[in-house]
């Protein structure tokens, strides 16, 4: 086994080490850290994959502006000990799984119709900076819709947060 493999290795089992944590983990505070763990370990992936610019994305969005919203979500709803009112019924069980089965069969549909690049298609090649230039000259303005959910993504978690309080 040479370095490659055991940074290979060693990263693997940091993001599938995080990753469980933050399924199996009793404590919401426990699993927002092993989701850190699993989105430091994507970005060290990215990294063996030499692709640095990714890497960097990864650790800005995910790692810094997700996990601290996310944080921001948990101290907001107030003291964990005590539990939210149970709203699922069946219905809306049945009705979400619904929902979930027909977008599952949507999306496998569309990605069994797609030709890859591959076979007869034309092998395209992209580096990380034609995706750098396509964020910042082309996709200007989805990249920053981005960050206009972002806000609304946490004013949004207030006003639960404050509702759910009783506080209007």
């Amino acid at each position: 086994m040479n370095f490659g493999e055991f940074v290979f290795i060693i990263l693997m089992l940091v993001t599938m080490i995080g990753a469980l944590t933050t399924v199996l983990s009793g404590s919401i505070i426990y699993a927002m850290l092993g989701l850190v763990t699993t989105m430091f370990g994507i970005a060290g992936l990215y990294v063996y994959l030499n692709a640095p610019f990714l890497a960097m994305m990864q650790i800005l969005i995910y790692v810094g502006a997700i996990t601290i919203l996310i944080a921001f979500a948990i101290m907001l709803v107030g003291p964990l000990y005590q539990k939210p009112k149970e709203w699922t019924t069946i219905t809306k069980f049945v009705l979400a799984l619904m929902v979930s089965l027909f977008s599952f069969l949507m999306l496998f549909k569309v990605i069994m119709r797609t030709p890859w690049a591959g076979g007869k298609a034309k092998a395209f090649r992209i580096t990380t900076t034609d995706i750098g230039r396509m964020l910042f000259d082309k996709l200007a303005l989805p990249f920053e819709l981005i960050s206009l959910l972002i806000v609304v993504s946490i004013i949004g978690a207030v006003m639960l947060a404050l509702f759910s309080k009783g506080e209007k």
